[in-house]
């Protein structure tokens, strides 16, 4: 047990493989249905001739159908308060969920999980430092990316650019530095990326788990931005052993894309 308690999930009793699959199927599924069923909700709120139309004739026009078909009917869905909504619920549907399994199933506690204390101020430091290197990183592979296929934007930021103000920001802020950072590293590096490092080599379990993360954001022209911050984050997990310094990363290359969204829109395009 002493080994458990200093190293945390990568020492001491190996998780059960096939438990962690379960786990893993349960979260996503159940990510996936809360994202489903606010985006018809947002729909629906937003735009009530929609469920009008359908009450009145049982099935839904073309027009409405080819309305809802365009991508920028979900960009403009995606207003800051609808973002907020979408994302906090949803992903702290993701950490929770990732946590209570966890529990239950593997007998992880959050420590194992990677909560393992305060870290220190250079500790802070050390990870803000591996975010913003994270983000000049993917931002290169984004940048060459452009330039020999042409430029294609996520739709979420499609979305931030056309936020405006404090009280956007501080909504964009909350769910793009703070709810995803937490989710995502609680399950993909606290959960996915340590069970695979007790099986495998860390590099191995490093680029595994970096390729669920990047698969895992439904994006294939941002595939390989976020498969290198993936790797990254997988290799300061696996180097301090603290998910405290996973998500303070994490949320430096969300909170300096955000501010760019804001301040420099046309780089986003």
């Amino acid at each position: 047990m002493q080994a458990e308690t200093d190293l945390g999930s990568f020492g001491g009793v190996r998780w059960n493989g096939w438990l962690i699959l379960v786990i893993s199927i349960i979260c996503i599924c159940v990510f996936i249905i809360v994202q489903v069923l606010l985006s018809v909700y947002l729909i629906f709120h937003d735009h009530p001739e929609i469920m009008q139309s359908i009450v009145r004739y049982g099935y839904m026009p073309p027009a409405l159908r080819q309305q809802m078909a365009d991508p920028g009917f979900m960009i403009a869905l995606l207003n800051a308060k609808n973002l907020w909504l979408l994302s906090v619920v949803s992903e702290a549907t993701l950490a929770a969920g990732t946590i209570f399994l966890a529990r239950i199933l593997l007998d992880a506690t959050p420590r194992t999980l990677g909560f393992r204390g305060r870290p220190s101020a250079g500790e802070l430091f050390a990870a803000v430092s591996v975010g913003l290197l994270l983000f000049v990183a993917s931002s290169v592979i984004g940048a060459l990316i452009t330039h020999f296929f042409g430029s294609h934007p996520q739709p979420q930021a499609l979305a931030l650019i056309k936020h405006h103000g404090l009280f956007d920001f501080t909504l964009d802020f909350m769910s793009v530095a703070i709810a995803a950072p937490i989710a995502e590293e609680i399950f993909f590096r606290g959960l996915l990326f340590a069970s695979l490092a007790q099986r495998l080599t860390p590099w191995l379990a490093m680029v595994i788990s970096a390729i669920f993360f990047g698969v895992a954001h439904l994006e294939k022209w941002s595939f390989l931005p976020i498969l290198a911050i993936g790797i990254g984050l997988a290799w300061l997990y696996y180097q301090t052993r603290n998910l405290w310094l996973n998500i303070v990363a994490h949320a430096t290359v969300n909170t300096v894309s955000l501010i760019l969204a804001y301040t420099v829109p046309q780089l986003v395009k």
